[in-house]
């Protein structure tokens, strides 16, 4: 996959999504389990923030792969936009209005964006990355 490629967004390679999954899973199985009293933050923020940085690498490789991202750059803020909006919406209105299915509390939604802003400004540190771009074969060669 040319997202392997040096330079290039890692998709689930990338240390981003690699050290958010880390803590998530840490929290999920080690730390909630552990505290003897109700933490709104390790029991239900934590992994609000955790959403993007994990959550969207994935999506963004299946639409590579279905052709529908044009490139291996790292994510856009456009791209965390989107995403952040209609998670929003799915997670609370959707879930709770419709599906009679968890909470709307508007903290989620802060944490949904500010973790997607953390994750945004750690995808785009340093200097500009080289991007893979398609092969544009033109008819005047064949």
């Amino acid at each position: 996959m040319p997202a392997e490629e040096a330079g290039c967004f890692g998709y689930w390679r990338d240390p981003v999504f690699l050290l958010s999954f880390a803590v998530y899973a840490l929290n999920r199985e080690m730390i909630k389990p552990s505290l003897r009293v109700y933490s709104p933050f390790f029991h239900g923020h934590l992994n609000d923030c955790l959403l993007v940085p994990v959550a969207l690498p994935v999506f963004l490789l299946v639409y590579r792969r279905l052709g529908l991202r044009p490139d291996d750059a790292p994510p856009r803020w456009w791209e965390i936009a989107l995403h952040v909006a209609v998670w929003s919406l799915f997670y609370k209105w959707f879930g709770p209005v419709i599906l009679h299915h968890g909470v709307a509390d508007p903290a989620d939604v802060a944490c949904f964006a500010g973790g997607g802003a953390v994750a945004w400004l750690l995808w785009h540190r340093g200097s500009k990355r080289p991007v893979r771009k398609p092969a544009v074969l033109d008819p005047r060669q064949s």
